[in-house]
């Protein structure tokens, strides 16, 4: 996924200079989850460089859920999702859309607030079928 490259407005969350467009409802949702730390976002700009949220998740890093929630997120229509290791060498997970705020604002904006709920969803089933799997066994 390319890394921010426009010089979009700021504005501050929590201390930290995010995009102007982001909703910080939807930031406030994603923070808000235990599994998860926010590392970057972007609003995007274009077909290259679209909107894009990156986190990892917290704890011991668990290879095989991490592909399994990429997985689970690609199996959503309007998510692309991928994951790599980061600089400090630890794995990360971008998600994004073919979206971008100057494109259209209203489905921008609806792209951010559902994002968290998709996100919950998508860890809720991971755990559901690691419970079962261990209670086979």
């Amino acid at each position: 996924m390319p890394g921010r490259t426009d010089a979009h407005a700021q504005k501050i969350w929590k201390g930290i200079s995010i995009d102007e467009h982001i909703p910080t409802e939807a930031l406030d949702e994603l923070d808000k989850m235990e599994a998860i730390e926010l590392r970057a976002s972007c609003e995007g700009s274009g077909l290259d460089h679209p909107t894009f949220l990156i986190f990892r998740f917290r704890g011991e890093e668990d290879l095989q859920k991490i592909a399994n929630f990429v997985a689970g997120m690609n199996a959503i229509e309007d998510i692309k999702c991928g994951a790599e290791k980061g600089r400090m060498g630890l794995f990360r997970i971008g998600v994004t859309t073919p979206l971008w705020y100057q494109k259209d604002p209203r489905k921008f904006e609806r792209w951010w607030q559902q994002l968290p709920t998709k996100i919950r969803v998508v860890l809720a089933v991971l755990e559901s079928l690691a419970t079962e799997l261990q209670e086979s066994v």
